[in-house]
């Protein structure tokens, strides 16, 4: 396979624009994933590899380099806990976005990418690990680094603020903010940690879910 079939097999795997591919990798140069998918260049740069390996890491490198093999790697059987105070949590692939890129389609496809060991005292069953994208949030959540997440059912009731949340919008966008009071019931104010970004209100009628942001997890833990 040419590196121009395994360019445009990631594109249409993840369902992103040249545009967004580059922002998303962090690659300098529209260019030079042109060249690549009009055959201009037949071989990914180590940077390049990089980039792409570490913003999707659940692709398969040697594919990647060669063509050889599966597109993604294949998920780890989950392991058997070691004793009763230890509970395996699925790592999804599915994608958080610490930004403010409201106008942007998030529709990566779901899928467990393995599991994660913790202590019953911080994950409960139903958790989930999801993976970070953007710089809004940094210096605490970085992106490329992985947060465990919990579901609050009861969040229309009640909601902690000042707290950080992972928000599912009906159009199926996820964005990790600080939840803050809103003008009036019927919304939130979603603030950022870096303060380049400006807080926004958000109607409570396009949210679909909301899940608290448990712990930061290591990368390195996979």
């Amino acid at each position: 396979m040419e590196i121009s079939e395994r360019i445009s097999s990631i594109l249409s795997h993840y369902n992103l624009s040249v545009n967004e591919f580059v922002a998303r990798t962090g690659i300098k140069t529209k260019q030079a994933v042109y060249d690549m998918l009009h055959g201009k260049t037949r071989s990914i740069s180590s940077a390049m590899e990089n980039k792409i390996l570490s913003c999707f890491p659940e692709i398969n490198r040697a594919w990647l380099l060669t063509g050889d093999g599966d597109m993604m790697n294949t998920p780890p059987p989950p392991m058997r806990p070691p004793d009763n105070d230890t509970i395996l949590i699925p790592v999804a692939s599915t994608d958080i976005i610490g930004g403010t890129r409201f106008n942007e389609e998030v529709n990566t496809e779901e899928y467990i990418n393995g599991y994660l060991p913790f202590p019953t005292s911080i994950a409960h069953h139903g958790d989930v690990v999801v993976p970070i994208y953007g710089d809004s949030m940094e210096p605490t959540y970085k992106a490329g680094s992985m947060v465990l997440i919990r579901e609050v059912e009861l969040w229309r009731e009640y909601l902690e603020f000042g707290c950080t949340y992972v928000i599912g919008l009906v159009d199926d966008r996820r964005i990790i903010k600080t939840v803050m009071a809103g003008n009036d019931a019927e919304h939130f104010l979603l603030v950022s940690i870096n303060p380049s970004y400006q807080p926004q209100e958000i109607s409570k009628d396009i949210i679909r879910s909301v899940w608290r942001v448990i712990v930061s997890v290591r990368r390195e833990a996979l």
